[in-house]
């Protein structure tokens, strides 16, 4: 199988953005791509990035998010919209730990989810509006792989994310390999800050040093 320039550079873009943070990749889509703040990680410490493996599902039904949690490939970060339905839950400790061993990086919801004491002992990353009791019902299907509309942002299925306790940040897919370029310049200027620290310099002289 013939691999696109696209997919080559959603893959290296993911292994880089393993050495970043949601803050650096806020700063190389030039100050853009962050989700909403009511949108926060739920497991503390975690980095998740990874393409989106995108779900719609009707408020209070789970047969596609059950879906996903058996079908999502390994790497990818499951995105999940119940549209305005904030209080609904959407996942959960049984869907973590079926996710979780296929390899899956990770959940992003705009609900709630439950069994968060499993999901933080398991560490597994969830990035959602918070914890709730509910559950939900079976009999109503929705759809998978479709646009879905997440913390004000649109995200496609294969855009990119990077996330953790700072927030979310969603690179489209199309602009995956000029923002490689960005994200690299960023991490090399995060480390040039942290040597001028080390040696004793001012905040100032780092900030000299920032790209334009």
């Amino acid at each position: 199988m013939t691999i696109s320039p696209d997919t080559d550079a959603v893959v290296a873009l993911c292994a880089l953005l393993r050495q970043a943070s949601a803050a650096a990749a806020y700063e190389a889509m030039e100050r853009g791509g962050h989700m909403s703040p009511t949108l926060s990680a739920l497991v503390a410490g975690v980095l998740c990035t990874g393409p989106a493996y995108t779900v719609r599902a009707p408020a209070g039904y789970g047969d596609e998010i059950v879906r996903a949690a058996d079908e999502a490939p390994p790497g990818s970060v499951i995105v999940i919209d119940v549209g305005p339905a904030p209080d609904a839950c959407t996942w959960g400790g049984t869907g973590t730990a079926v996710a979780q061993r296929r390899g899956v990086s990770g959940v992003v919801s705009n609900g709630r989810v439950r069994d968060l004491a499993e999901i933080r002992r398991a560490r597994f990353p969830v990035f959602a509006r918070g914890a709730v009791a509910t559950g939900w019902s079976g009999g109503r299907r929705g759809e998978t792989g479709v646009p879905v509309s997440v913390g004000g942002r649109v995200v496609q299925a294969g855009d990119v994310l990077c996330a953790d306790d700072d927030g979310i940040v969603v690179i489209p897919r199309a602009g995956a390999a000029p923002f490689l370029e960005r994200l690299r310049a960023r991490l090399d200027f995060e480390r040039e800050a942290a040597r001028i620290v080390d040696e004793g310099g001012r905040y100032a002289d780092v900030m000299a040093r920032k790209p334009a």
